[in-house]
């Protein structure tokens, strides 16, 4: 263990660990708000909302309190988290890796970790990446302080490698991130909404779950065309194989390789962001989940991993001083990034088999059982892969998905939605979840589009 550590330390640290522990696991069960605390809450809440320039999605304020996939409120309310903080926490609230690796951050001199003075933790979890790629031709791992600015750095590398070809490739629904680059690849016209044009991005269709057989036609078609009319011009396909922002949208083994193919076939790097994705489907990476780990050349990670950034090819290493930046993350989001990869990779979590792939079939099982009994008219598509769970309320209009999150929220499940016409509610469950939560989640969910509908 790094930093100060003696035997009353190591006593004292067991104790802590200990007390914390029994106290986060009182968070048990679903409990409605103390009207007291509720008050409170609505205050801290309408005047944060006037620092920030805008309201909540919900009256959420975490107390700092929860257990396993339940979340305590400030106002005592105690919730279900199927959200994570849209993909972040993976294990569900106060996990003993998560407390572990904060008590073990304190017994260093500093919080952060930079790319100039680096700690051993950095090292560690750049190793523990590249073993767990060593199928694949990704060789080099470079730390960023966000998601997007992983896509940023991602970009940067293959347009050195690629000069003077600049343009990209990307997909109809593609979310890559806020930043000035990435919300042209972002495909969504209102996430840049006044903002001018920085780079030069072309949308093909992505995978149609409507209309499987012709999918990847459809695409290839789109791409012939755009060579057609463009040329020789593109360094990188950019692709999310499932898209989370469109509501997990994903294809099939077939389709990616019949693109990625083509994109070889016309010397253009492959650029998968698994920003959201990764940890979340039957393998730690969803290109192993698709086993396409010989196409990959960069892929950008985030989110569940409680750090950012791109692992790339030794190809794709840029020359100094392209890439930099201050923060590769703090000493104890690197700490549990590391544990949290060996925790799944040792437990019994991927696989055909294993607890992902359980849950992601309970849900979706539970769900066609819904649609088919007491909810039936009341819910179209159902579809997901892992952790990523995704369903139609209704008509699947933005104001009927909105208001039935609104409902399932008072009623003690925490979602969000995805998608635009039609719009998805989404689960990105922790894997932590028990058969008698999801048991308790089902009743809530019935309960809510009953009350919707």
């Amino acid at each position: 263990m790094q930093g100060v550590f003696d035997n009353d330390i190591e006593e004292s640290f067991d104790l802590l660990f200990s007390k914390i522990l029994k106290k986060q696991q009182l968070i048990s069960e679903i409990q409605q708000a103390n009207p007291e605390k509720a008050e409170i809450s609505k205050n801290i809440l309408d005047h944060y909302a006037k620092l920030k320039g805008r309201g909540f999605v919900y009256d959420y304020l975490s107390s700092g309190q929860g257990h396993g996939a339940f979340t305590k409120l400030l106002d005592d309310s105690v919730k279900y988290d199927l959200i994570s903080s849209i993909g972040v926490n993976i294990l569900g609230h106060s996990h003993p890796i998560y407390i572990k690796s904060f008590l073990q951050s304190a017994l260093s001199d500093t919080m952060m970790c930079g790319n100039l003075l680096t700690y051993p933790e950095s090292y560690e979890l750049s190793a523990t990446l590249l073993q767990s790629v060593s199928k694949s031709n990704l060789a080099h791992f470079w730390f960023t302080g966000s998601g997007s600015f992983a896509n940023d750095t991602a970009l940067k590398m293959l347009w050195q490698k690629k000069s003077p070809k600049k343009k990209i490739i990307a997909f109809e629904k593609a979310f890559a991130g806020r930043s000035i680059a990435t919300q042209d690849i972002t495909f969504n016209p209102e996430y840049r909404e006044d903002m001018p044009p920085s780079i030069e991005v072309y949308h093909v269709p992505h995978y149609d779950q409507r209309t499987p057989d012709s999918s990847l036609a459809k695409t290839l078609a789109a791409l012939d065309a755009l060579w057609h009319q463009q040329g020789d011009n593109f360094c990188a396909l950019m692709i999310e194989l499932v898209q989370g922002e469109a509501g997990f949208v994903f294809g099939t083994k077939e389709y990616y390789t019949g693109i990625f193919n083509w994109a070889k076939e016309k010397n253009i790097y492959i650029w998968i962001d698994e920003v959201q994705s990764f940890m979340r489907t039957r393998e730690l990476f969803a290109f192993q989940a698709f086993r396409l780990d010989e196409y990959v050349d960069i892929v950008t990670v985030g989110k569940a991993l409680q750090a950012c950034g791109v692992l790339y090819s030794a190809e794709l290493n840029p020359r100094p001083g392209l890439i930099a930046g201050t923060f590769n993350g703090s000493i104890a989001s690197l700490k549990a990034g590391k544990n949290i990869i060996d925790y799944l990779n040792n437990g019994h979590f991927f696989g055909e088999n294993g607890r992902i792939a359980m849950l992601e079939r309970a849900f979706l099982s539970r769900l066609s059982e819904l649609k088919r009994g007491k909810c039936k008219n009341k819910i179209g598509y159902i579809g997901g892969l892992g952790t990523m769970i995704s369903f139609e309320i209704g008509d699947s209009s933005a104001d009927i998905t909105k208001q039935f999150l609104l409902n399932l929220y008072q009623n003690g499940v925490i979602a969000f939605s995805a998608g635009k016409e039609p719009t998805r509610v989404r689960f990105l469950l922790p894997v932590c979840l028990t058969d008698e939560n999801i048991d308790d989640i089902f009743s809530i969910i019935e309960k809510s589009i009953n009350q919707t509908l």
